[in-house]
């Protein structure tokens, strides 16, 4: 199948404020679209949106040509979020947490070590993720993009806590992604200078709001 995003007339208000309004855009296989803005301009709204988990808004949100709200299953199938919670269980260790997910994606153990290895984590984990410091849970958490299949990432900052020597495993996982069509949405405080790939950006808070450049 063909996967596409689309975005129709998307708009949502936070206490009767305007957060954006007149989006539309499509999103195709093997591209990156970076949403920038402000501080408050909507743009982990705009991906809890996308992930179905803010339903207070106008517009559509449609995956292969159809509206999410008429096949959520299907597509909460093709789609991976990461938000700015780790998501952990703090007291499993870094190989549990990831094991757990990797069951559920179909993905092997010696799958596991070889992202644990990726990320740089590899020696701490056996240790409870309680003990691990906020960078070190975050590259838990990026391990599992080692192992998604899913066609759709949607990454609120990804690299928080993160150096940016921490940022080439990652990068690296970004690029075999879209070399395979996969598609990817991200924010990101660091910008896009320091992140070498091909890209799109979609500037809440300003004129541009109404498309992606």
């Amino acid at each position: 199948m063909n996967h596409q995003l689309q975005l129709h007339g998307l708009r949502c208000f936070r206490s009767q404020q305007r957060l954006f309004s007149g989006i539309d855009l499509t999103l195709s296989p093997g591209e990156l679209l970076h949403v920038a803005g402000e501080n408050g301009s909507g743009k982990t709204t705009l991906l809890r949106i996308i992930a179905g988990l803010h339903r207070d808004y106008s517009g559509e949100v449609r995956w292969c040509g159809t509206d999410v709200r008429q096949q959520w299953p299907g597509f909460a199938r093709d789609l991976l979020y990461l938000g700015h919670q780790p998501a952990l269980k703090a007291q499993l260790s870094a190989r549990e947490n990831l094991g757990w997910y990797a069951a559920c994606a179909g993905a092997s153990v010696e799958a596991v070590d070889s992202a644990l290895a990726a990320l740089g984590i590899h020696a701490k984990a056996d240790l409870p993720c309680h003990q691990l410091s906020a960078g070190q849970q975050r590259r838990i958490v990026l391990a599992r993009l080692m192992f998604s299949r899913q066609p759709l990432w949607l990454l609120d900052e990804p690299f928080t806590a993160i150096d940016v020597k921490g940022f080439a495993p990652v990068v690296d996982c970004l690029r075999q992604h879209l070399a395979r069509g996969g598609m990817v949405m991200m924010t990101t405080h660091h910008g896009m200078d320091s992140i070498d790939l091909p890209h799109r950006t979609l500037a809440l808070g300003s004129p541009s709001t109404r498309s992606a450049a």
